[in-house]
């Protein structure tokens, strides 16, 4: 009974100290507006020049999303307001983690989760045991971590530590490297990481789809297990054919003006290339009975690979035909030496005897 009223005299003494720091009724007001640290509160909780702090009671240790029984550590829930850094936390962690300990704490930073840190100025990390370090950096999902400066990371396993840097999805890093993308899919076997700056990576064991149309009959596709890209060439996706000239095909490409050369900018000793130029291919094939095929700036790789294939079907026929007359030469020349065979005078024979 003594410990009961000595409980009770406590409680009694926390509410009228509370009330005693500032409890106005506004006039005209139907409710009361607390302060704390100042004796014009503009809401009904107003702490003025201090931290909030709220904390849960010691809790289970199966309460951790990551619980071992070989180390049944107890979980707090904590969320807490620093005034003086503008900062924020609500979270859950092992009993004497230190997750709201300053020097973990950064300027202007937001976390929420299980063992969250953000001790990058404006840092935030929401998730299960993510980290933003880098100035301004974003960290989200599980086991994540943005130690750049302006990263971003969600996923599982993931790593943005290059300035600047993205990485997405499950076990990929920007490995240091600035401006770096990365993105992965499910794969659980191996890191995907960039290797040199301002690079783009991607893993996805599924393949590739990329479409340019609403209705997804348009663009390209990269296997899984592929190499090489492959073209949408369905013949039910496409319409109005039209039959091609290959001899004509084949004189346009005997006028073409092909050269090596390099893009400006470019260092010639190392980026050199063949082949003509999208102004001189738009003009010999940029037009059919229908329309406009390409332009005059580029070169679209599957109608370049379908004017080689048109002049090589020709050639074929070219070859054919070739080989026709050959063979009606070889005939006619063999019918030639057979009548002259025939006609052919006999040169008489004179017999020398001794006389």
């Amino acid at each position: 009974m003594k410990n009961l009223f000595a409980d009770l005299r406590h409680q009694m003494w926390n509410i009228g100290m509370l009330a005693a720091v500032a409890l106005v009724v506004l006039p005209g007001k139907g409710f009361a507006q607390v302060g704390v640290g100042t004796t014009q509160p503009n809401e009904l909780l107003h702490v003025h020049d201090g931290s909030i702090l709220s904390t849960s009671k010691r809790m289970k240790p199966e309460t951790n999303p990551y619980y071992d029984p070989s180390f049944p550590d107890s979980v707090e829930h904590k969320m807490k307001w620093f005034h003086d850094k503008g900062a924020f936390r609500s979270l859950g962690e092992r009993t004497g983690n230190g997750g709201l300990d300053p020097q973990v704490i950064g300027s202007y930073s937001f976390a929420s989760g299980f063992e969250v840190s953000a001790p990058g100025l404006g840092a935030t990390a929401l998730g299960l045991r993510t980290l933003s370090s880098g100035k301004a950096s974003f960290a989200s999902g599980e086991n994540t971590i943005a130690s750049g400066a302006y990263s971003f990371v969600h996923g599982v396993s993931a790593t943005a530590s290059g300035d600047n840097s993205v990485a997405l999805g499950n076990m990929v890093s920007s490995d240091g490297k600035k401006g770096s993308f990365v993105f992965g899919d499910n794969t659980k076997s191996a890191v995907l990481k960039s290797n040199a700056e301002n690079q783009l990576s991607m893993r996805f064991a599924g393949g590739y789809q990329l479409f340019s149309n609403d209705n997804q009959t348009v663009g390209m596709t990269l296997q899984a297990g592929g190499n090489s890209w492959q073209v949408l060439s369905d013949v039910n996706k496409k319409e109005n054919f039209s039959p091609v000239d290959g001899e004509a095909f084949l004189k346009k490409i005997g006028a073409t003006k092909l050269t090596s050369w390099n893009y400006k900018g470019q260092d010639p000793k190392i980026f050199r290339h063949y082949g003509p130029m999208a102004q001189d291919f738009f003009e010999a094939f940029g037009h059919d009975a229908y329309g406009t095929i390409g332009n005059d700036t580029t070169i679209n790789q599957a109608d370049f690979d379908g004017v080689n294939l048109i002049a090589i079907q020709a050639l074929v026929k070219r070859t054919e035909q070739l080989r026709q007359r050959n063979d009606a030469l070889r005939a006619e020349v063999a019918s030639i030496k057979s009548q002259l065979a025939l006609v052919r005078p006999r040169k008489s024979r004179t017999l020398l005897t001794k006389k």
